[in-house]
């Protein structure tokens, strides 16, 4: 088996993910490609993952690229992992001070909104060419995307490669059924939920310990202050909604238009503006730590299985053994008229919404309607996601400047000048690593 890690200079993430892969015998032994444009951070994550093979004893193979273009990259392979952020820190940077000359904070940036739009164009080029590489020279082979925007670029790919056996993967699902449990003192392991929506926006449909419905005691702790203050933008939306959303507080605080765009709503519910921000400064500081120890000879221990997708999935499909997941996938199954996941959101969107493993096929299951209100605000996100795709497969900046104009936090704070001056300036800071737009407005016509 070879498997491709494609942005594999992000080392916390290789780590845990070629650990995880060491954990079990179905993936032990497997070979490794790994690829970042980095090469300092190709250099460390070379050492970093040899020293884990080693340590366990297994005989993989690990290879270094400079590209996924580079020769022999996506030969053979069977999977491919992609975790890579266009641009790095500085271009993150932009994200934030941008819009925040605008009026705009932002916690994440990341998935939607302003900053989700402007990873979003320089993100997906990348993520497309490397998605039409993987076809080119393995066609059997399987993208588990870990990149964010997910939803955006996850559709840019079903769009461009349609033939690629490709799905979005993220934990936000999981981890926030972890939080449940203990926010509800019940042991993970004994809950049982359902979920579905869109990538960082889904909501708990069901949420029940041996038989119970677990809602009554979640909206009982909404109300209390003490507990309210763990989570408070995610109590807020199930107090609203009447759902629990995936996701953090933080992610969901600049999804909408109640929170940030609010000074006084900013100190009640304590939402930390800049978090990514300090976030990646803090990672950068391990990486260093890391770069250190490595060119010290010492290789960090093997990390305890952490439970990520992309290893469990591989093992599975590998193994015939059956697993259950959350992956993100087009919302219609099949060809023209073919039935929805969820059937009261855009046959085109992609979807957050369970999955079964069995054999070597990846199973969605169709979960029906979402609630009326749920399925509105992710109605909304998806008319962003899908107008910044268009922009980008038509090379058009007047559908990026109506994505703009219908993100929720952007629209509370500019007038549609001020929104169309912004993306100007987004665009010009991020240069060439923008997609060329151009002005390509046609009235009375639906493609603009």
């Amino acid at each position: 088996m070879k498997i491709a890690l494609v942005g594999a200079g992000s080392m916390q993430f290789t780590h845990q993910v070629v650990s995880d892969l060491l954990a079990h015998p179905a993936t032990r032994e497997a070979d490794y490609h790994l690829i970042d444009i980095d090469g300092d951070r190709l250099q460390q994550a070379g050492l970093l993952v040899r020293g884990l093979v080693d340590q366990a004893g297994a005989a993989g193979q690990v290879d270094r690229f400079d590209h996924p273009r580079a020769k022999g990259a996506l030969a053979h392979v069977d999977y491919c992992i992609n975790e890579i952020q266009v641009g790095g820190y500085s271009a993150t940077a932009r994200d934030f001070a941008i819009p925040a000359r605008y009026g705009i904070p932002q916690t994440i940036a990341d998935t939607r909104g302003i900053g989700g739009i402007a990873r979003a164009l320089r993100t997906i080029p990348v993520c497309v060419d490397l998605a039409r590489a993987l076809c080119q020279s393995s066609p059997a082979a399987v993208l588990l995307n870990y990149t964010n925007p997910m939803a955006m670029v996850m559709d840019a790919i079903h769009r461009a490669v349609p033939e690629l056996e490709a799905y979005g993967l993220c934990h936000s699902t999981e981890e926030t059924a972890r939080t449940l449990a203990g926010y509800l003192d019940v042991p993970y392991k004994e809950l049982d939920w359902t979920s579905a929506g869109i990538n960082h926006m889904a909501w708990f449909l069901t949420l029940q310990h041996r038989g119970q419905d677990l809602y009554p005691r979640l909206a009982a702790l909404a109300e209390d202050p003490a507990a309210f203050a763990r989570d408070p933008v995610r109590f807020e939306l199930l107090k609203a909604v009447g759902c629990f959303v995936t996701e953090s507080s933080e992610h969901n605080a600049e999804y909408f238009a109640w929170f940030l765009s609010h000074p006084a709503e900013i100190e009640r519910l304590a939402i930390p503006v800049g978090e990514y921000l300090r976030r990646s400064q803090a990672l950068l500081a391990r990486y260093q730590a890391l770069r250190q120890n490595l060119a010290a000879g010492r290789v960090p221990a093997l990390r305890a299985p952490g439970g990520e997708y992309a290893p469990r999935l591989v093992a599975a499909r590998t193994a015939r053994e059956p697993l259950s997941l959350y992956a993100n996938v087009p919302n219609r199954v099949g060809h023209r008229g073919g039935t929805r996941l969820i059937a009261n959101l855009p046959a085109e969107a992609i979807v957050e919404v369970p999955c079964s493993v069995v054999g070597r096929l990846v199973r969605p299951s169709a979960v029906g309607p979402l609630p009326a209100a749920a399925a509105a605000l992710n109605g909304q996100a998806i008319a962003v996601e899908q107008l910044t795709v268009d922009g980008w497969e038509r090379q058009n900046l007047d559908l990026i400047y109506q994505a703009a104009m219908l993100d929720p936090l952007a629209a509370s704070v500019l007038p549609l000048d001020q929104i169309r001056q912004l993306v100007d300036e987004l665009v010009a800071a991020h240069g060439p690593l923008m997609p060329p737009l151009q002005r390509r407005k046609i009235y009375g016509s639906a493609r603009w």
